[in-house]
């Protein structure tokens, strides 16, 4: 299992060779590895923004649409805009957080800054899946019977996890417990899974300890993905007001 989770990420290892082997190209690799994959998701998003906009301006058309719907229709699409071309922000929240820690950390056993970079860029690379599965949500899903909250959610219920199982079975819940589901989903743990490993070949080649990979990178990674999803889910509402213009 080791082995195989091993040659995977091998092509790869370029990006966060630690020690004397990240050099000024290993560095510049990782930093524009990381840009595009920031502009692949930002693509993808907005590749679904077309068929959003179109959608709501759908249900906002005719007898259906309530009048409190049509006074919001400049903050909805404002809202999908920003869904759409951002980066899913408890990643970003996450990402932050761990290089905040781990940098530091590595950098007394000489691993460059931009190693961290690297493991961040290459771990975030499932993102790109997540965004590929909203797009075809999207695209495919019939507009008939929709309202406009149905179309701000579209793209969610491209969700391969707790809450995607959950809403299949037509249970709603509520409060931490909704959150808790939200983020136990694949994509997120594929990504936690990522940064850990690279994380932890980065401390473990610079030490040169056993074979064993230490365990404080998983730790550090899951914990920023929790920190960051629960402080994503409490500040929300705010994000909310403050794309839709809602005093």
């Amino acid at each position: 299992m080791r082995s195989a989770a091993r040659s995977l990420l091998l092509p790869l290892e370029g990006l966060w060779a630690p020690g004397p082997a990240m050099d000024v190209a290993g560095s510049r690799r990782a930093v524009v590895a990381l840009a595009a994959l920031l502009a692949l998701v930002t693509g993808l998003g907005a590749a679904s923004l077309p068929r959003l906009l179109g959608l709501l301006d759908a249900t906002l058309t005719g007898g259906a649409a309530s009048a409190h719907a049509e006074v919001l229709r400049g903050g909805l699409a404002r809202y999908l805009v920003a869904d759409r071309l951002l980066p899913p922000l408890p990643f970003v929240v996450a990402a932050a957080l761990v290089a905040w820690i781990a940098a530091p950390a590595l950098a007394g056993r000489r691993v460059a800054g931009r190693a961290v970079c690297g493991v961040l860029a290459v771990g975030a690379a499932p993102l790109l899946v997540q965004r590929l599965g909203e797009l075809a949500v999207v695209w495919v899903t019939p507009a008939e019977g929709l309202v406009p909250g149905d179309v701000t959610g579209l793209a969610a219920r491209f969700n391969v996890g707790a809450a995607g199982l959950l809403a299949a079975v037509g249970a709603a819940p509520g409060g931490t417990l909704s959150v808790v589901a939200e983020a136990a989903n694949a994509i997120g743990l594929w990504v936690v899974g990522l940064w850990g490993w690279g994380l932890a070949r980065l401390a473990h080649d610079a030490s040169h300890a056993g074979r064993r990979l230490p365990a404080w990178p998983f730790v550090l990674a899951v914990t920023a993905y929790a920190v960051a999803y629960a402080a994503y889910a409490a500040l929300f509402p705010y994000y909310l007001m403050l794309v839709m213009g809602m005093p």
